[in-house]
C-alpha cells in the first residue's frame, strides 16, 4: 500500500487567519470607511491577488486610486498580514506527520502573506514543499490547480489526502479522487486521522 503524500492548506488549518478582521482595518484607512468595506473583498480576493496577476504593491495602489486609502505602503503591509494567529495545536501534529509521511502545502495565498507566514510560524518549517496560488497562477478549488499540485509531486489523487477548512475545496479535490478532510478543529481532525489509522502517538 502506498503511504499517503499530505497536502495542506495553511490558513485556516495551520495558521488562524480573520479576513473579517482584515477588512475592518483596511476600511479603517479608506476614505468613506462604511462605503468601502462591503466592496474591498471583491477588491482583494484570491482571483485578483492569489492568483499573482495582482502583485502586493498593485493592490496597495489600487486601494488608493479607488478607495482613497491613506496608509502609506510599509503600513499597508503591516495591515495586510495583521490578521493572522498561531494555531499552536497543529505544530506537533504537522511534525510528527511529516517525519513519516511526504507532507506539503498546498494554499490559495500572496508573496507578501507568505512571507510574514513563513517568518513568524515555525509550523510551515515542517513541510516538505509549498504549492502557492501566486507562484502556480491558479486557485483553489479549480480543478486545474489540484491537476497541477499532483503533477508537481508525481502523485496520483488516491494516494493523497486533502485538508481545507472550506468545503468547497476539499469537494473540489474529492470530486478528483483525493481523500479529503474537512478541517474544523484539531480535535476532530485527529480523530479523522484515526479513522485512516493514522495515529500520532502524541
Amino acid at each position: 500500500m502506498t503511504p499517503p503524500t499530505f497536502i495542506f492548506d495553511v490558513g485556516g488549518v495551520l495558521i488562524r487567519h480573520d479576513n473579517g478582521l482584515l477588512l475592518d482595518r483596511l476600511a479603517a484607512y479608506c476614505a468613506d470607511p462604511i462605503e468601502a468595506r462591503p466592496r474591498l473583498a471583491d477588491g482583494t480576493h484570491d482571483q485578483i491577488v492569489g492568483t499573482g496577476r495582482l502583485d502586493i504593491a498593485g493592490l496597495h495602489l489600487r486601494l488608493i486610486e479607488d478607495y482613497g486609502f491613506s496608509a502609506r505602503y510599509d503600513a499597508f503591509l503591516a495591515i495586510w498580514s495583521s490578521h493572522f494567529s498561531e494555531e499552536p495545536a497543529m505544530e506537533p501534529i504537522i511534525r510528527v506527520l511529516a517525519a513519516r509521511y511526504r507532507t506539503v502545502f498546498f494554499s490559495n495565498t500572496n508573496a507578501a502573506h507568505w512571507a510574514h507566514v513563513t517568518a513568524h510560524y515555525p509550523v510551515l518549517a515542517h513541510g516538505h514543499h509549498a504549492y502557492l496560488s501566486h507562484e502556480l497562477g491558479l486557485t483553489k478549488p479549480a480543478p486545474d490547480s489540484f491537476r497541477r499540485v499532483l503533477e508537481l509531486e508525481g502523485c496520483r489523487a488516491e494516494d493523497a489526502i486533502f485538508i481545507d477548512d472550506r468545503a468547497e475545496n476539499v469537494d473540489a479535490a474529492m470530486a478528483l479522487g483525493f481523500d479529503g478532510i474537512l478541517f474544523t478543529d484539531t480535535a476532530r481532525f485527529r480523530a479523522a486521522l484515526g479513522e485512516r489509522e493514522i495515529l500520532l502517538d502524541l
